[in-house]
């Protein structure tokens, strides 16, 4: 049995940031994840915002952790190398009933801190954003809505902790958990291990993990969120992070222009009986266009490429208005993240820092390294250099070999990223990675091209590459 002095389950957004801040000290630390890899659950369906945090009630967790997270991102986009782009909000209003709700949100944002806010007219909203609707009545801007990459965000986080010492186990599954005097016994599908102290940020999973250790009063059910996803030929349609003071049945879909040139719409919100319920539906996408084309009339859904949904949690057995993120201590030793969903992201630089303190007080010894690096981030070849690409031609013609024409990746970028710390095991893995299969042909061209370098470059058949989990094989047999 390995001892570890702190576990942490789930390699999603909170954990791998807590796995970032835990690397910087003297610690023997592990993420479990039972998937096979990183991000695999409500972080790879997420809209790539950091909301400046005037939606959750005012004072409360949700809100305090998301106006502090966004405003850490400065210093740590900066530190690991990775686009960020403040481009700013605008929560539109259509008719009275919509202005005081936006009021509403502003005094929610006061409460919390957010900074910058101010009321616009219809024609000064337009001012900004030409496309939006003559309907707009008046508008909340907030400075410091910002987009960034979810996928680049989770992998340099947690190669950076892998770089630092935290070691990384996937298709892992915890299937038990005991509290010990001095830590716990963490049961897994490979064997038990020994902390002296656990993080749960499981994500679905954490209230079920909870529940080993402790009586459950939280009901924790899925909700899902459907997206479209708009070719970059629209790029700069879109200024800022569009949504509306909703009519009842209109939940919380926006439009967002996104780091890499694409724009989405949505999402919904719809219950559906388990996590597994990823599928678009006719009906949802249906809404979005409704809901989007309010806002902006004139918007080109031809232009859409591909659509996708994503699973966030939802506590049910607390009023809507007093739901809160929940960080607590379930028994000494072991603790767990609740209830993160939307805005999940933003607020994790501040949950994890929340979660360190948690850990301190209870007696974690937090002796910083005398050196901290973080991993260097992979840079495609067309996005390097000229000097850099002479030298990367030189060493491998491969670099140079244009694999992916919609998001410009080269043969020698896919064999650059199965050298990196946490390498990809599938072709969503790559997807993740390098954007491959995401551009307008949506891989039309260029997937039987990236089975064959993944079949060389893993030394397997052509059949045994997945897509994603095991059995998504898209290369079921041979011809000839």
């Amino acid at each position: 049995m390995t001892d570890y002095d702190v576990i942490v389950i789930g390699a999603g957004m909170i954990g791998s940031f807590t796995a970032y801040r835990l690397s910087r000290y003297d610690l023997r630390v592990l993420v479990l994840e039972q998937a096979g890899d990183l991000g695999e659950g409500a972080a790879k369906a997420n809209s790539g915002i950091l909301y400046p945090g005037f939606h959750p009630r005012g004072g409360s967790l949700k809100g305090i952790s998301c106006v502090q997270g966004n405003r850490m991102y400065d210093d740590i986009c900066a530190e690991l190398g990775i686009p960020m782009r403040r481009v700013g909000s605008l929560y539109v209003a259509f008719q009275p009933e919509g202005e005081a709700l936006m009021l509403e949100k502003m005094e929610k944002g006061k409460k919390s801190g957010v900074p910058g806010m101010r009321v616009l007219s219809g024609d000064e909203s337009r001012a900004i954003e030409p496309m939006l609707s003559k309907n707009v009545t008046k508008a909340l801007y907030a400075p410091t809505t910002a987009l960034i990459s979810p996928f680049t965000l989770i992998l340099a986080l947690a190669q950076s902790a892998c770089h630092n010492g935290v070691s990384f186990q996937f298709d892992t599954k915890v299937t038990g958990l005991q509290p010990l005097r001095d830590g716990a016994l963490v049961q897994t599908s490979a064997g038990e291990l020994r902390a002296d102290y656990v993080v749960n940020a499981a994500g679905e999973e954490a209230d079920v993990l909870e529940g080993l250790v402790r009586p459950q009063e939280l009901v924790i059910t899925p909700r899902r969120g459907q997206f479209y996803v708009f070719d970059k030929s629209l790029n700069g349609t879109v200024k800022h992070v569009l949504y509306q003071a909703q009519d009842s049945d209109e939940g919380g879909t926006l439009l967002a222009p996104t780091v890499e040139g694409n724009l989405i719409a949505g999402p919904t919100s719809e219950n559906v009986p388990s996590y597994r319920h990823t599928a678009t539906t006719a009906a949802g996408l249906a809404h979005i266009e409704r809901v989007a084309k309010k806002i902006l009339p004139d918007l080109d859904f031809k232009q859409v490429i591909t659509n996708f949904a994503g699973m966030r949690t939802n506590i049910v057995n607390v009023e809507k208005g007093q739901k809160d993120f929940i960080l607590r201590e379930s028994v000494p030793r072991i603790f767990s993240a609740l209830g993160i969903k939307n805005p999940g992201m933003t607020s994790a630089p501040y949950l994890s820092a929340r979660l360190l303190e948690l850990l301190a007080a209870r007696g974690l010894p937090l002796h910083p390294k005398p050196t901290y690096n973080t991993a260097p981030p992979l840079i495609p070849f067309l996005q390097e250099t000229p000097a850099a690409q002479a030298a990367l031609f030189h060493a491998d013609p491969r670099n140079a070999a244009v694999i992916c024409r919609c998001e410009g990746v080269t043969v020698g970028d896919i064999l650059r990223a199965l050298q990196s710390p946490i390498p990809p095991k599938t072709i969503n893995g790559l997807k993740k990675r390098l954007r491959i299969g995401m551009g307008r042909c949506q891989g039309g061209f260029c997937t039987t091209r990236v089975i064959a370098v993944l079949s060389r470059a893993l030394q397997c058949r052509p059949e045994e590459v997945q897509k994603s989990l095991r059995g998504s094989n898209p290369v079921k047999g041979r011809v000839k």
